[in-house]
């Protein structure tokens, strides 16, 4: 092929490369691998997490989960199953949820078919991008990852996951805040 060829292949191949880029821009839509490094702002924690878009909410590996009053206000006392982590944790409880168990995990017992879980708001950091979220507490240290961001988490990220990749976004960086979707105003801030 000539060079003449070559040069005018690669002009005409610009343009779309730069219109495949506009369209992830436009749709504010970033991609992250199965796997990534979160940043918890609250607990000041960075943990590895699992991006799972088939769970609904996020969960929080915790045990020795107690509710506790401060201030006429109900809390949540807690510990984190993360390895080198054994103090007490306390944050205000948001709410209570009931998550339907697998038939795997009810050891014989099928009348329980949900646990309820206490849930905490948390401020997660995904690479630049970072959301306030609703995140359950249960008891995950017999899984490979303390944090499971799931489909709620990820929409508010506003990012698709691509299941060949891992830790594709670095470490959190959080340098944007975006605003939950379910907040009325849901716009996107620089800081």
């Amino acid at each position: 092929m000539k060079l003449s060829q070559k040069l005018l292949l690669a002009l005409l191949a610009t343009p779309l490369g730069a219109m495949a880029q506009d369209a992830v821009e436009i749709n504010h839509k970033v991609i992250l691998g199965l796997h990534e490094e979160a940043r918890i702002k609250e607990l000041g924690l960075d943990i590895k997490a699992k991006l799972d878009t088939g769970a609904v909410s996020a969960s929080l590996s915790a045990y020795d989960i107690q509710p506790v009053m401060r201030d006429g206000e109900e809390w949540v006392r807690f510990r984190l199953g993360i390895a080198d982590d054994a103090g007490w944790r306390e944050l205000p409880l948001d709410d209570t949820v009931r998550i339907r168990r697998r038939i795997a995990d009810m050891d014989g017992d099928l009348t329980q078919t949900a646990t309820s879980r206490p849930v905490v708001r948390l401020t997660v950091c995904v690479g630049e991008r970072e959301v306030p979220m609703r995140v359950n507490l249960t008891d995950r240290r017999n899984f490979s990852y303390a944090l499971l961001l799931g489909a709620e988490g990820l929409r508010d990220l506003r990012s698709l996951v691509d299941p060949a990749q891992a830790f594709s976004s670095g470490s959190p960086r959080c340098t944007v805040t975006l605003a939950n979707l379910d907040d009325e105003h849901g716009e996107e801030e620089d800081r």
